[in-house]
C-alpha cells in the first residue's frame, strides 16, 4: 500500500522503506513469504529480488495449509477494509498461515494523514492493538516514511516527473535517512503518514 499512486520519489521511498524494514525481521532467503492482498505485487517484486519465495494470496480465502509460511505481509489491506471484523478475519488468516515464531507485518495509514474519506485510518495504538488481538506478540510499530515523506512530496510536487538536477546527495537516500529517524526516536513515529506494524506469532 502506498499513499501516493504516482511513480515518483514518494513511491520509491515507501517501497524502499518497506523492503528495508521487512529485511530486519524476516529470516534469510529463500524463506517463504505470503503477500496477502498485495495488489500489483510491488512489494512482492522486491522480496523476490532479495531471493525470497513469495506467494500472492487472497486476504480472506483459505488457500494454504496452516503454518506454511515463514512470514506474512499485508501491504494494503488495513487502509482499504473499513469493517474491523473483516480486518480481524484477514489478520487471523495471515497468522494461521505463518509458522510459530514467524512474523506478520501490515501497513496502515496514520490517522494524522489527510488522504481520502474512503480510507480507514489507524493510530499507533490501534494498529498495535489489532495486531496483538490477532495473536501476535512483541508487536512493534515503525514510522514508514516519517520526515522523509515530506521531502519526497515536495520533490514530486516541484519537479512533476522532470529529471532531478545533479547532486552529490541522492534525494532518495536523504529521504531514507530522514525516515530512519523514527527508528531511533520513537516519538517521531507519530509524524509518519504510513505506519508499519509487525509482530511474531506465538
Amino acid at each position: 500500500m502506498t499513499i501516493h499512486d504516482e511513480h515518483g520519489m514518494t513511491r520509491l521511498l515507501e517501497t524502499a522503506r518497506v523492503r528495508e524494514l521487512l529485511r530486519q525481521y524476516l529470516p534469510e532467503p529463500p524463506a517463504k513469504v505470503a503477500d496477502i492482498g498485495g495488489g500489483h505485487g510491488i512489494h512482492a517484486q522486491g522480496l523476490l529480488a532479495d531471493g525470497y519465495d513469495v506467494r500472492m494470496l487472497n486476504p480472506v480465502a483459505r488457500q494454504t495449509a496452516d503454518e506454511e509460511f515463514d512470514a506474512a505481509f499485508l501491504p494494503g489491506l488495513m487502509p482499504l477494509v473499513a469493517d474491523p471484523a473483516d480486518r480481524r478475519t484477514a489478520l487471523r488468516e495471515a497468522v494461521r498461515v505463518t509458522r510459530y515464531g514467524g512474523f506478520v507485518a501490515a501497513v496502515a495509514i496514520n490517522r494524522t494523514a489527510a488522504w481520502s474519506e474512503h480510507t480507514t485510518y489507524h493510530t499507533v495504538a490501534q494498529l498495535r492493538s489489532e495486531l496483538t488481538g490477532a495473536g501476535l506478540r512483541a508487536v512493534s510499530v515503525h514510522g514508514l516514511a516519517g520526515a522523509g515523506d515530506w521531502l519526497t512530496v515536495m520533490i514530486d510536487s516541484h519537479y512533476k516527473g522532470l529529471a532531478l538536477p545533479h547532486s552529490d546527495l541522492a534525494p532518495l537516500q536523504t529521504a531514507l535517512e530522514c525516515a530512519r529517524l523514527a527508528d531511533r526516536h520513537p516519538d517521531v513515529v507519530q509524524s509518519s503518514p504510513l505506519l508499519f506494524g509487525i509482530g511474531q506469532r506465538d
